[in-house]
């Protein structure tokens, strides 16, 4: 990342002032970054169909008034490039640990991939987990998805088992990583 660039994470969620502007901007991140990430390898069907049932603005602002999910929106140089959401409850199966919390998303758009961006957020998301008490975060990673799994596995998370992800017309798998916080 260059030296002069600066980033911020903004929390969004119950109590932070959120707005419907915010669940826009977070459904506008989740579609281009979800379409970067896999519009070369997916059919075009299924990967619509998985954009507007995951990141329509009315979705996501029930998600952000959600008090088990807190949205982090992370900015580069004041401009939106990528969000995490964590969420709060019953862990999948595969997780061991104590007090377990889901990095459910986490997307940075693709021009800003190998900046450091994600490794800002992933550590803010990190430390917010910590600063909660919380002693395990765990997430699912799409099998496929060897530049995600390397990225976690660089930062300490292991594979714990798999789980099912419904994708259009098909059930993919997801990995289930963790961490020890």
């Amino acid at each position: 990342m260059p030296k002069d660039a600066k980033l911020k994470i903004r929390q969004v969620g119950p109590g932070d002032g959120s707005t419907n502007d915010d669940a826009r901007l977070i459904s506008v991140l989740g579609t281009v970054a979800f379409y970067e990430a896999y519009y070369l390898q997916d059919e075009p069907e299924s990967l619509v169909g998985y954009i507007l049932d995951s990141f329509s603005p009315e979705l996501i602002l029930a998600e952000i008034d959600d008090p088990a999910a807190t949205f982090f929106v992370v900015y580069n140089d004041e401009k939106a490039v990528g969000f995490a959401k964590l969420l709060r409850g019953e862990p999948h199966a595969s997780v061991v640990g104590e007090s377990p919390i889901e990095l459910q998303r986490i997307y940075i758009i693709e021009n800003v991939y190998g900046k450091g961006v994600g490794e800002h957020l992933l550590r803010h998301c990190l430390e917010f987990a910590r600063s909660e008490g919380r002693k395990t975060l765990w997430l699912g990673v799409w099998q496929e998805n060897l530049r995600g799994q390397r990225f976690y596995q660089k930062h300490g998370f292991r594979k714990v088992g798999t789980k099912p992800f419904p994708y259009g017309d098909d059930v993919e798998s997801n990995h289930i990583m963790q961490i020890g916080l």
